[in-house]
């Protein structure tokens, strides 16, 4: 983090977003802010981090992107379409599988992951999608849904989950059910009825075969609302676990913004 800082002007002005540039460097670090969002980094200093000894978390996460594109070259494309749900066409005599992810369309390709015909920058979307079309989940859905606990070595995760996802949108839409009924519908969600026993449920794609389910309490006189985010128990033959709660965390944000 230091060393990042060192990169920084260290005037503390603000223009980031953040209070401090110590504590934009320690987002830096942590992967959650990028050194381009400051506007006084030249582009040689932000290139000068993919480089030991300062290996930012974003460095990792690209290292690890890049490692399954090219993992993902050797995928038999018209085979892992069938299994993941995609749709498996030639484009410009490419193969290509075609796919949404969080209500947005993108395209794998041999030459790696485009969206708008744009080759996609993003770490995590890259990572994500490579993982799930690498592992050609071809395991029918059971049906039967469970939250991110259920699922080996999530204990720690589940935990930090409900905190700091499920509790956001409890709050957003404390008392705003119709809000959040619309906010569902913008997200392409459909409602479920007779699953579980809450006052509102809705489906959403995560993956094509990665659905989730938002289960929602509205306050009462003696509890306020509450929110869990369920997963079809065969999530795992799908994406990594830890990819699954990030994915989550991601439509959290998007949901709550």
């Amino acid at each position: 983090m230091i060393e990042i800082y060192k990169k920084l002007p260290g005037t503390n002005c603000g223009k980031c977003g953040e209070s401090t540039c110590m504590s934009f460097a320690l987002k830096v670090k942590n992967a959650q802010r990028k050194m381009s969002e400051c506007p006084y980094v030249k582009d040689e200093d932000e290139e000068t981090l993919t480089q030991e000894p300062v290996v930012t978390m974003e460095n990792n996460y690209k290292r690890v992107s890049n490692e399954l594109e090219e993992e993902i070259k050797s995928v038999d494309f018209r085979e892992a379409s069938d299994a993941i749900g995609g749709n498996y066409e030639t484009k410009n005599g490419s193969k290509v599988i075609r796919l949404k992810m969080m209500q947005k369309e993108y395209e794998v390709r041999k030459e790696g992951l485009f969206a708008n015909d744009q080759y996609c920058q993003d770490s995590w979307s890259k990572i994500i999608i490579y993982d799930y079309v690498r592992r050609k989940g071809n395991t029918p859905l059971t049906g039967d849904w469970v939250s991110l606990g259920h699922f080996p070595n999530t204990a720690s995760h589940s935990k930090a989950f409900q905190k700091k996802a499920e509790s956001k949108i409890a709050e957003k839409f404390n008392s705003n059910m119709s809000g959040l009924k619309e906010r569902c519908k913008q997200l392409e969600g459909a409602e479920v009825r007779n699953k579980i026993k809450a006052d509102y449920v809705c489906g959403f794609k995560l993956l094509p075969h990665v659905p989730m389910y938002l289960c929602f309490w509205e306050a009462d006189e003696e509890f306020p609302a509450s929110c869990k985010l369920h997963v079809d128990s065969s999530a795992e033959a799908y994406i990594n676990i830890e990819y699954l709660a990030y994915l989550l965390e991601w439509f959290v944000k998007v949901f709550v913004e």
